[in-house]
């Protein structure tokens, strides 16, 4: 049905609609049209009926007034008689009557016109001018029966005759009637049809998709984003329904992708969240023991599984970069051969990343090289068949495990170093302070012994007694600095010059009886080792002269910052102060304390207060803020040293 629809009225639901509102305007037009043409016919015609009607009327009131005449008629009688005789030929030559005859002879109204027309103007007419003459001259002939009776037989006849005319003038009006109904009942039936007709081309090609439609949105609402709509006609909502389903379907296939996108995105999060523990894992491993055998094979282990193909395989250079030998080789499958000198020093000194072939093994290696700044220390070879490949993010992992081995490696290694010149400048520090303590007074101690060599072959006993207390005492004061070197480095050990001060404070306070009070800021300038301890000597030497000499009740050792990072050592005592003896270069440990000053390049002073009592002042500028200023450009940032 809605095929023939659009076979008929075209493919536009527009066009359809107002084709059928136009033929429904057309049929409602030509309803009103022929209404109008046939009430238009009609009109006049119920008069001509009349007309006709007054024919059989005018015909018996001829007939009475002629037998209603005496036998001698007078001049009235008469004239009214040819009145009404006039009458009745102006009433059938009425053009009211005559309008509604046909000129068609074959017509029957025409035809029983004539017949009328025919029958007064031959027989009618004729019989009553006869009997009106003879009523109008006295003659018998008005008396006779016989003559009467024909008159009224032919009145009779001729009264039929206009009873036809009449009934063929109603049988008329009633035909026009009868099809101004037909043609509203058509009408009426046509405009009813047109209206279901476009009710249910409506319903069909409009409601029923957009309800169709509804019903999709509220499934696409619903995230049913399979639903289609059905294509009901190639018309302006089959172009929407075309366009609801290309929609729908680009929907589909855009949550179809978002949703593979999410499940990557997913997948790679989970990926990225397990490599990452993976990675914190290793860091842990790795920087405690950056070089151990079984922390590389743990880790290779758990890269193993992360990853899911192939196998690694650590190969460690003895010494550093570009080195042909090896110190570790930790591998967890495979060939221990892929590993060899010559494959390992192919990638010393690179840090490029590259595959290596092994044909002959159909293997294949992904070598990263271990690496911390410009130094090489190994390679990492992850190895694959031949036939098999590594995604990018296996790639990244182990790059980045790779990384993390190298800069692990690096730190082991440098912290070893530091390790090494620790113990080196320590070593360089003992030996100074041998040099410069026991070595010169052992030195002393020896230029002694030749003189009382000397003194014994003179055989000056004098002379041996006072050499022999030079040696004493050069043995005294030999001892005293082994002690306090001992003690030095006893302390160092600690590696806080706050707890070395508290100790040494406590040393001096139970050996001399003084009381000691040590305050240290912590917020003083880094300092060295060399620093450190050369002020923890300066700070005994102090001590152990004031100790000594000055007989003091208490002693005060601070040691704070100064303006612009300067640290500022200031030993105070209230005890006799410094003497014109002690003056002297060398006396009482003095130079010592110089001779320390000067090496670590700090300012001191020694000088008694006003209020009694010795203070030793030392101001050192620290090396780690010397080498910051140095580093630093003037034009930035000026420093006061």
């Amino acid at each position: 049905m809605i095929r023939l629809h659009r076979q008929f009225w075209g493919q536009s639901l527009l066009a359809r609609l107002a084709r059928m509102l136009l033929l429904i305007a057309l049929l409602s037009l030509t309803s009103l049209i022929s209404s109008l043409v046939i009430a238009d016919s009609a009109r006049g015609e119920a008069s001509a009926i009349n007309i006709a009607g007054s024919l059989r009327m005018k015909t018996y009131r001829a007939v009475a007034m002629l037998d209603a005449m005496p036998a001698r008629s007078g001049p009235d009688q008469i004239s009214n008689l040819e009145a009404s005789l006039s009458d009745f030929e102006a009433t059938l030559a009425s053009p009211t009557l005559t309008q509604f005859i046909p000129s068609d002879e074959l017509d029957r109204r025409a035809h029983a016109y004539r017949s009328m027309l025919a029958t007064w103007q031959q027989r009618m007419r004729p019989l009553l001018i006869a009997e009106a003459n003879t009523s109008r001259f006295g003659l018998e002939t008005r008396q006779s029966e016989q003559a009467r009776a024909a008159l009224l037989t032919q009145a009779r006849s001729f009264v039929t005759t206009i009873n036809d005319l009449v009934t063929l003038l109603q049988d008329n009006v009633e035909a026009k009637l009868a099809l101004l109904r037909l043609i509203q009942s058509l009408a009426i039936t046509a405009v009813f049809v047109g209206i279901a007709a476009t009710i249910y081309v409506t319903r069909a090609e409009v409601l029923v998709p957009l309800k169709e439609l509804q019903e999709a949105t509220k499934k696409i609402r619903r995230q049913d984003l399979s639903v289609r709509v059905a294509q009901y006609a190639a018309n302006d909502l089959d172009g929407l329904g075309l366009s609801f389903n290309l929609m729908a379907e680009d929907l589909d296939k855009l949550y179809q992708n978002l949703e593979r996108k999410v499940a990557e995105k997913t997948e790679s999060l989970a990926r990225s969240n397990k490599s990452l523990e993976l990675l914190y894992r290793s860091i842990g491993r790795l920087y405690p023991s950056a070089v151990n055998s079984g922390t590389h094979l743990a880790l290779l282990n758990d890269f193993e599984k992360a990853i899911g193909v192939g196998h690694g395989l650590v190969c460690l250079a003895a010494d550093g970069e570009h080195s042909d030998t090896q110190t570790s080789l930790k591998f967890t499958a495979g060939s221990h051969q892929l590993c060899q000198i010559s494959n390992c020093s192919d990638c010393q000194g690179t840090h490029t990343i590259r595959w290596r072939e092994f044909e002959h093994e159909h293997l294949r290696a992904l070598a990263l090289p271990l690496h911390d700044t410009n130094t090489s220390y190994g390679v990492l070879q992850w190895v694959i068949s031949a036939e098999q490949d590594l995604e990018p993010w296996q790639i990244q992992l182990l790059e980045a495990l790779s990384t993390h081995m190298g800069i692990a490696i690096g730190e082991a290694m440098r912290a070893e170093q530091s390790k090494r010149w620790s113990v080196y400048e320590e070593r360089a520090i003992l030996a100074r302070e041998l040099h410069d303590s026991l070595a010169q007074s052992l030195s002393y101690m020896r230029i002694q012994v030749c003189r009382l060599k000397a003194v014994v072959q003179a055989k000056d006993p004098a002379q041996i007694d006072l050499i022999m207390a030079s040696l004493d005492d050069g043995l005294a004061h030999a001892y005293h600095h082994l002690r306090e070197l001992l003690s030095t480095f006893r302390v160092k050990a600690e590696d806080n010059l706050t707890i070395a001060l508290e100790k040494a404070a406590a040393e001096f306070s139970l050996r001399g009886s003084v009381a000691i009070r040590t305050q240290v800021d912590p917020a003083i300038s880094p300092l060295s080792t060399n620093e450190e301890i050369n002020l923890l000597q300066i700070t005994r030497e102090a001590l152990a002269n004031a100790i000594q000499h000055a007989k003091p009740n208490h002693i005060d050792v601070s040691l704070h910052g100064g303006e612009n990072g300067i640290v500022q050592l200031i030993i105070d005592d209230d005890g006799i102060g410094v003497g014109e003896k002690a003056a002297k270069i060398g006396h009482h440990g003095l130079l010592i304390m110089h001779e320390r000053a000067n090496h670590i390049r700090a300012e001191i002073s020694i000088a008694n207060k006003p209020q009694g009592g010795t203070r030793v002042a030392v101001q050192l500028t620290p090396s780690a803020l010397i080498n910051s200023i140095r580093i630093v450009p003037s034009t930035e940032h000026e420093f006061k040293t």
